[in-house]
């Protein structure tokens, strides 16, 4: 397994358009990650497209994945339904034509959406854009990420009933205790359908789940890379940092730690 970092880790600095997407893949490349996760943050797309193979080739770091925003549970039973599958459609386009393997796909949901009204309606569009990921040979990772698929039982709900290798999951770590689940749990649960894994790190203070940098929280990263490479799996580890910390200083603290844990379990 090898360190990734993805784009919205510093999304302040492209918010704040301090930062454009060649230096991020200069910045990762500098402090010691082997993987890049593009999306969201282009400034002129097109132009973009066509120089990032050579920003990766010149900075000797790889494109780990792609990343899209859709939310299906927001428009399911709306006539935007088809709106939202052409925008993860697009994306899946996006990755094909960058070279990436795997998109990073949300389930979604919307206030008083039931699991009962929106589960398999949303599996519907997920199985459509599964099947749009097949015919171009780009495999969706659906992350735990609230909604609809905020832990392992809801994500595994979609894999299972979909039933296909274009479908797996992006294990997103600290993304499972928002979703009542411990984060070990959630990994040994999903580690035998990951594409993509997302290290973020949380801990507890006065009942309330606080984002820190990696290392610093309450989270077992040894153990949830064990359990990681113990099931087969041998992708990248991609840093999603949401702490409040100077997103570069906590980014260092981060990847140093995560290659510490990795370290112990060779």
């Amino acid at each position: 397994m090898k360190a990734s970092i993805t784009i919205y880790s510093l999304a302040q600095y492209f918010s704040a358009k301090k930062m454009t997407i060649k230096e991020f893949i200069e910045y990762a490349s500098k402090i010691g990650f082997e993987g890049v996760d593009l999306g969201y943050y282009w400034e002129d797309k097109e132009r973009e497209f066509a120089e990032v193979p050579q920003w990766l080739q010149d900075n000797n770091i790889a494109l780990s994945g792609y990343i899209v925003g859709n939310n299906f549970g927001s428009v399911v039973g709306t006539d935007k339904v088809e709106e939202e599958i052409d925008k993860t459609k697009l994306a899946i386009d996006e990755a094909k034509e960058l070279g990436a393997k795997v998109l990073r796909v949300f389930a979604g949901g919307r206030e008083g959406l039931s699991w009962e009204e929106g589960s398999n309606l949303i599996c519907d569009c997920l199985a459509e854009c599964t099947e749009y990921g097949k015919q171009n040979n780009i495999v969706l990772a659906l992350e735990d990420h609230h909604g609809l698929a905020a832990n392992s039982s809801q994500v595994l709900f979609y894999i299972n009933k979909i039933n296909s290798p274009f479908l797996r999951v992006n294990v997103d770590i600290g993304n499972f205790w928002s979703g009542g689940e411990i984060p070990v749990d959630g990994v040994k649960n999903t580690a035998s359908y990951a594409a993509m894994v997302h290290v973020k790190d949380v801990k507890k203070v006065d009942d309330e789940l606080k984002s820190v940098p990696v290392g610093e929280g309450d989270i077992d990263f040894t153990e949830c890379f064990r359990i990681l490479k113990d099931a087969g799996y041998d992708g990248y580890l991609s840093l999603e940092y949401e702490a409040k910390e100077n997103a570069k200083i906590g980014i260092e603290k981060s990847i140093k730690h995560m290659k510490e844990c990795l370290s112990e379990i060779k």
